[in-house]
């Protein structure tokens, strides 16, 4: 199987579903849009959700490479997180809130799998808390519990419905929960 042609239809199929959300693509108009048939198509693919499969796998490759050179940098846990925190949204901020809400809405396995791939990123925040608690630039509290109530806050809020109920974008829920989350843990007097 060629990766070249493969990685041309998830290019392809990335921009359709920026444009256009999930539900309003057909494979007929992606192969179409590619110079190929549907059969074509479906040599490397087994339809289109395998295809937002593939989108959602580089973006969350993506968002676990910017987490494990975080975790390569040493200095303050809290600009650490800071800096991993702007890295992950830059990458989520490439994918539509349409993508996203038709994801959450139509394809509930693979918004599962997104879910699942959250909370495995979120360990690095829990060892991140445990390090700025140790260096005193955080409140004593639990980092554990610190972390799982981020995780918690953010599997509920960072979502495409919820920016749409609150009429923002989801870089206003992320950015917003950062900075309730980090003003409210760091150490009286520090900055």
């Amino acid at each position: 199987m060629d990766e070249t042609v493969k990685l041309r239809i998830v290019r392809e199929a990335a921009g359709l579903f920026q444009a256009k959300g999930y539900r309003n693509v057909t494979l007929s108009e992606l192969a179409a849009r590619l110079g190929m048939s549907k059969k074509t198509l479906y040599q490397y693919f087994g339809g289109k959700e395998e295809i937002a499969e593939a989108v959602m796998g580089q973006t969350m490759k993506a968002i676990a490479d910017v987490v494990a050179e975080s975790a390569k940098q040493g200095g303050d846990p809290l600009r650490v997180l800071q800096e991993t925190f702007g890295g992950i949204r830059n990458e989520i901020t490439k994918l539509s809130p349409l993508f996203l809400e038709d994801l959450q809405k139509f394809v509930p396995g693979l918004w599962e799998q997104v879910e699942a791939f959250r909370a495995r990123q979120m360990v690095f925040i829990e060892e991140l808390l445990v390090k700025a608690k140790e260096a005193g630039s955080i409140r004593d509290v639990n980092p554990r519990l610190a972390a799982a109530i981020m995780m918690e806050t953010i599997q509920r809020m960072a979502r495409p419905d919820f920016a749409a109920r609150q009429g923002v974008t989801m870089s206003e829920v992320a950015d917003t929960l950062f900075v309730l989350f980090i003003e409210g843990l760091r150490a009286d007097g520090k900055k």
